[in-house]
């Protein structure tokens, strides 16, 4: 069975931005020249659209239009990784001490998330303010119709 057409033009688009034949910051044509291009309608060009957002290749700015995010490598930390945390304190001998590690990472990581869970916060509430509705923000993080009313009571 083949694909259906969106996915089949992000897909195309997807190719396009990774190999940087479209550059960071480039500026797609609008929903009704891509319909065109593609001989699709512009519900087809959309959902296209929301899949590349989705896997954070592009961004719509409401009222000015669709970008490509900037692929550029990002440096990697100098801190190990999660699962090498983990990784090394279940290699700890001794019982008492391997539960005191994972009791301290329990808590450096639950003290992290928190934090993540503000910054998320902030820039949803700035998105709401610069005049996005709280189902187009969750619609661009992902959630699911059911998840969208966790984002706040913004729209009240």
């Amino acid at each position: 069975m083949a694909e259906p057409a969106y996915v089949t033009i992000a897909d195309d688009y997807a190719r396009r931005i990774r190999n940087r034949t479209l550059a960071g910051g480039t500026q797609l044509p609008s929903h009704a020249e891509l319909a065109e291009r593609h001989g699709v309608s512009r519900s087809v060009i959309r959902q296209a659209i929301q899949l590349l957002a989705t896997r954070q290749l592009v961004r719509t700015v409401p009222r000015r239009g669709t970008f490509v995010i900037d692929q550029s490598p990002v440096a990697q930390p100098e801190s190990p990784t999660v699962d090498d945390d983990v990784d090394e304190i279940r290699a700890v001998a001794h019982p008492i001490r391997r539960a005191q590690l994972a009791a301290n990472l329990i808590t450096h990581y639950q003290l992290r998330i928190a934090e993540l869970s503000g910054i998320r916060q902030t820039a949803i509430e700035d998105a709401h303010d610069h005049g996005m509705s709280i189902a187009d923000i969750g619609e661009h993080l992902g959630l699911a119709n059911g998840r969208i009313g966790g984002l706040g009571r913004m729209d009240a």
